[in-house]
């Protein structure tokens, strides 16, 4: 994790992270929702990300956050875009080598997360961020985004980062 969430920062969020801040009615919720607010932040939902969120019946929380304006929905990665497709390979691999599972079980968010944030660092000269909960796939995500013949770099925060050590207060470096 480096630098800071600030208003010129795409914060793409993970399936995740919107699980471990609970819905609307939790403190770490209501915490997160302040936070963005208050820097002036929009959270960057992929639908891929929405649909997971659907399956686990958690769709209101993306839901009330888009309704109250500090997050929005956005398309997955262009599969024509090599370099996003580079890293979204790059990710799956990593994840299947250190959880041991076949390409095909990886996550399918983890991937285009990191397609998503080649995209616009192509396209854009603002800070990208990826807020997750998977250490994993934030190393991934990091890696493969790195890798990538882009100008700039991916920050990645993990739950760790936003929440800090307790599991009643939201607090993002």
């Amino acid at each position: 994790m480096s630098g800071d969430l600030t208003s010129e920062t795409i914060a793409l969020v993970d399936t995740n992270l919107l699980v471990a801040v609970g819905g609307p009615s939790n403190s770490k919720y209501r915490a997160l929702r302040e936070y963005v607010r208050q820097r002036g932040v929009v959270l960057k939902v992929p639908r891929r990300v929405e649909r997971e969120l659907s399956t686990m019946h958690y769709a209101d929380r993306v839901d009330r956050a888009v309704e109250e304006g500090w997050a929005e929905r956005i398309d997955p990665p262009s599969p024509t875009d090599p370099d996003a497709v580079n890293a979204m390979d790059y990710v799956r691999r990593e994840i299947a080598d250190r959880t041991e599972k076949d390409e095909h079980e990886v996550e399918k968010a983890d991937t285009a997360l990191a397609g998503l944030a080649v995209e616009y660092l192509k396209r854009t000269d603002r800070p990208v961020a990826v807020l997750t909960d998977d250490r994993v796939a934030a190393r991934g995500i990091e890696r493969g985004t790195a890798r990538s013949d882009c100008e700039g770099s991916v920050s990645v925060f993990t739950r760790e980062d936003l929440l800090g050590g307790s599991d009643d207060d939201l607090r993002i470096l």
